[in-house]
């Protein structure tokens, strides 16, 4: 640009000193002709002042690039988090949903009741997982279990016993030796000694009415747990009594004697003599728990818990229809007033969602003559919600109680007492299963067994249904004498049934695991393509600063000779004029 205005400069000079005889006119047009290209020129290089705000066109040509690379991964961390938000919302129903019903069957409220016509003699209560039925029972107690108590004759505050050994022995078993040191020891410091040994017995000291102290050595309920007590001295005595004075071998000597003796609870059920070692016990009636208080008569009856299972319905079917209404929302289709559901078209929860769909029709006990939720009562409406037909539920509540009750908590038996059943209750589905070719381990080789008709997999003592078999979970164990076959009983229950849906599917390799694995690993890789973007952005800012800051000096530069034409235009207008 220097160059071609300079020539045009040259000769517009030369043509005005070698036409000093031109007219007026032609000089005032030259005039104007190169006042008209100075304005060019200087128009051309911005020398009206308005110049090029380059800070905020690294900003926006920023932005702009910041846009193109991560607005499409803000896009996917935005589906990403919606994802990752409906799933743990769906996860959380579910397993609360679990929960809810694990709880009630870890208790007894959906367990048929026993009861007791006397309290003050006899309490009952369920034993959690163990079926009642209908229970008619007179029972009849005649003796309390009670512990064998020893008590000392009184000693004064001031008097102590030398070193030496108390031997106790309970029910004529080996003597346990109870060392004091040598040097001098209080009542109170005998007492230590024998619950530190934790041999059986407790001791305590107790002021009587005088004011003198005594030992109450006190032991365990039931006959069995009577105890004898023998003191020896180390031979240099010290105290003021020897500990031989603590002695108690049978019978009543003048320093120790037996405030009471060892004895079982003895009782008679429906006319057939019971004797227990304590006064709490639940194996005479299966599923009741018997806490004697007292001697005298009382009948057993039993309560059925019909509300309490009308009750867990509803709360079952309202639940399921929340878990079943988050899932329809995460998979909705798109609407003219909405988006598509988060989850729409996911693989994992239309699995999900086919499971619950066989809830009400999947057996929950291994058999009766109601064992689904169906049966009782449970519909499926045409929009997979689910509703309580009340007067089929109570219909069939009162005419199968047992079936019903036994619905809700798992539980599981073995024909045989050498083959037990080690799983968890509920881990298999429900069913009456065959186990033949029943074989112990011996000689290094596993057990064996055939669970029917297919070979359940043997590690030592142990017997497993292999992988989909119906009775997957199912975990035996196989004792010495074993019988060949046996018949596994298995109520896997609602509660069971529920669990083993909750764990299964969010389970690390479960269909919502695997699913909420693959959303986490997504997030960390759009964080990592994020970071990688916003690491462009930063270089391309870094461009476009180096190239403007070289633009600007260029600028600079033309700015002076603008300076200078700006000079060399007013200097023509001038001598034009």
């Amino acid at each position: 640009m220097t160059t071609i205005s300079t020539t045009s400069s040259s000769s517009t000079s030369t043509s005005s000193s070698t036409s000093t005889s031109s007219s007026s006119s032609s000089t005032s047009s030259t005039s104007k002709s190169n006042a008209s290209l100075g304005q060019s020129i200087l128009t051309s290089l911005n020398a009206n002042g308005s110049g090029i705000d380059t800070d905020a066109l690294t900003t926006n040509l920023t932005n702009a690039q910041r846009a193109t690379l991560t607005d499409p991964i803000t896009a996917k961390q935005t589906a990403n988090t919606a994802q990752i938000s409906s799933l743990g919302t769906i996860m959380n129903d579910l397993t609360a949903f679990s929960s809810v019903f694990k709880s009630l069957a870890a208790g007894t409220t959906l367990q048929t009741q026993p009861t007791s016509s006397n309290a003050s003699v006899m309490s009952v209560s369920a034993v959690s997982g163990t079926p009642i039925g209908d229970l008619s029972s007179t029972i009849t107690v005649t003796q309390l279990a009670q512990g064998q108590t020893l008590q000392s004759s009184a000693f004064g505050a001031s008097e102590t016993f030398g070193g030496g050994t108390l031997s106790l022995s309970i029910g004529g078993g080996t003597a346990v030796p109870i060392t004091l040191g040598s040097g001098t020891h209080s009542l109170s410091d005998v007492a230590a000694a024998i619950n530190a040994a934790k041999a059986g017995v407790t001791a305590s000291v107790v002021a009587d009415s005088t004011g003198a102290s005594r030992l109450v050595v006190k032991g365990a309920t039931g006959a069995a747990q009577a105890f004898t007590l023998t003191g020896t001295d180390d031979g240099a005595h010290s105290g003021t009594q020897s500990l031989a004075a603590l002695s108690y071998s049978g019978t009543n000597s003048a320093t120790m004697t037996q405030a009471q003796a060892a004895q079982d609870a003895k009782l008679t059920v429906d006319g057939v003599a019971v004797t227990r070692a304590s006064n709490s016990f639940n194996d005479v009636i299966p599923g009741v728990s018997m806490q004697l208080s007292g001697t005298g008569s009382v009948s057993l009856g039993s309560t059925r818990p019909t509300a309490a299972i009308s009750s867990a319905i509803t709360e079952f079917v309202s639940d399921y229809n929340i878990l079943l209404g988050d899932l329809n929302s995460a998979t909705a289709a798109a609407t003219s007033s909405g988006d598509a559901g988060p989850l729409r078209g996911n693989n994992a929860l239309r699995q999900l969602k086919d499971q619950l769909s066989k809830l009400t029709t999947t057996p929950l006990t291994g058999g009766g003559s109601v064992n689904t939720l169906a049966a009782l009562g449970v519909k499926t409406g045409l929009d997979g919600t689910l509703t309580v037909d009340s007067d089929t539920l109570n219909r069939v509540v009162t005419t199968y109680p047992d079936d019903v009750t036994a619905m809700f908590t798992a539980s599981q038996s073995s024909s045989s007492p050498l083959v037990s059943i080690r799983s968890t209750p509920g881990a298999a589905r429900s069913g009456v299963y065959t186990v033949s070719g029943v074989a112990t381990a011996q000689n290094g080789s596993d057990a064996t067994g055939t669970l029917n008709g297919v070979a359940m997999q043997g590690s030592g003592w142990l017997l497993s249904a292999v992988p989909g078999n119906n009775a997957d979970g199912l975990q035996l164990q196989v004792a010495s004498g074993a019988p060949s076959s046996v018949t596994i009983t298995i109520n896997q229950g609602l509660s069971g049934l529920l669990d083993s849906l909750a764990t299964g599917v969010t389970g690390s390799k479960g269909i919502l695991g695997t699913l909420n694995t693959s959303l986490t690993t997504q997030k960390q890789t759009l964080a990592d393509q994020m970071t990688k973007a916003e690491a462009q952005v930063t270089v391309y800012h870094d461009q476009l600063v180096t190239k403007f800051t070289q633009m600007n000096t260029l600028v600079s530069g033309y700015k002076a000779t603008q300076s200078y034409l700006t000079q060399q235009v007013d200097l023509w207008t001038k001598q034009s004029s």
